[in-house]
C-alpha cells in the first residue's frame, strides 16, 4: 500500500514549480467563487437564472433572479426585437490588468403588441423586475384598407 504524505495546504499548491500559489492568487480565486453558484458549479453545471414572465392586463412583468449575482450588477438592453439580460464578469490576471466578459443570462423576444419605448426596470431585493407595457395592438387592431383604382 502507498503511504500518504502529510502535506500542508501551501506545500500542496507549491510542490511543483509553476503551480498556482493560493496565497498569491487568493483575491482572484475569491472573485471567481463569488460570481458562481458554488455547489452547482462543483457538480459540473453553471449558475442558472430564475426567469419568470407574468401577463397582466396592461403589461408583461419579467422577474429575474440570478444566484450569486446582485440585482445591482444586472443590465437590461433592447437589441432589435429582444430584451437581453446580462452582467459583467471581471477577472484580474497576474499582471493586474482587468478582463471584463459579458455574460448573457436570458433573452426574451418582443412582439408587436409591446411598447418598446416605455420598457422600465427596477430592482427589488435580489430580483430584477422589468415591465413591458402593451401598445394599441394588444387590444386587436382593425382597419379597412381602400384599394386604389
Amino acid at each position: 500500500m502507498f503511504k500518504q504524505k502529510n502535506l500542508s495546504v501551501e506545500s500542496r499548491f507549491n510542490h511543483k514549480k509553476g503551480n498556482m500559489r493560493y496565497d498569491k492568487d487568493r483575491k482572484w480565486i475569491r472573485s471567481v467563487l463569488k460570481t458562481s453558484d458554488i455547489m452547482n458549479t462543483l457538480n459540473g453545471g453553471t449558475s442558472q437564472p430564475r426567469f419568470n414572465v407574468k401577463r397582466n392586463q396592461d403589461h408583461l412583468l419579467i422577474t429575474l433572479v440570478v444566484p450569486g449575482v446582485s440585482a445591482d450588477d444586472l443590465k437590461v438592453e433592447i437589441i432589435d426585437k429582444n430584451v437581453v439580460f446580462h452582467h459583467a464578469i471581471n477577472f484580474n490576471d497576474l499582471d493586474q490588468s482587468d478582463l471584463v466578459i459579458p455574460h448573457v443570462l436570458a433573452t426574451y423576444t418582443l412582439t408587436a403588441e409591446l411598447d418598446y419605448h416605455n420598457v422600465t426596470a427596477a430592482k427589488k431585493g435580489n430580483r430584477l423586475l422589468v415591465r413591458l407595457p402593451f401598445n394599441e395592438l394588444s387590444d386587436g387592431y382593425h382597419r379597412v384598407v381602400d384599394v386604389m383604382q
